[in-house]
């Protein structure tokens, strides 16, 4: 269950906490960022990341969303995830 009070969204959210928490401009820097989602509620993060990542259950609002993420892994949930985190660590190991 996904609920809150007031007009607040992910991405309005989103650019309070990297701001006050991070220090980050994430309008600035959204290159410098990756998101990752997994249902129609990340729809606003998505549209904005350049480098929006999904999860493969996504794959089951396809027909909701008027945007898919950039990349979709092919794990679903948890998996996805560290799916998405271990080819961005051995992308930096290769960098090195």
């Amino acid at each position: 269950m996904n609920g809150w009070f007031g007009s607040y969204d992910k991405l309005s959210m989103s650019r309070i906490f990297a701001a006050e928490v991070l220090f980050l401009d994430i309008d600035a820097q959204n290159s410098q960022v990756i998101f990752v989602g997994d249902s129609p509620n990340d729809a606003p993060m998505f549209s904005f990341f350049n480098n929006s990542c999904g999860v493969a259950n996504i794959r089951a609002f396809e027909n909701d969303l008027d945007l898919l993420p950039t990349w979709v892994a092919s794990g679903s949930g948890g998996a996805g995830f560290c799916e998405i985190a271990n080819i961005l660590l051995e992308s930096r190991k290769k960098e090195k």
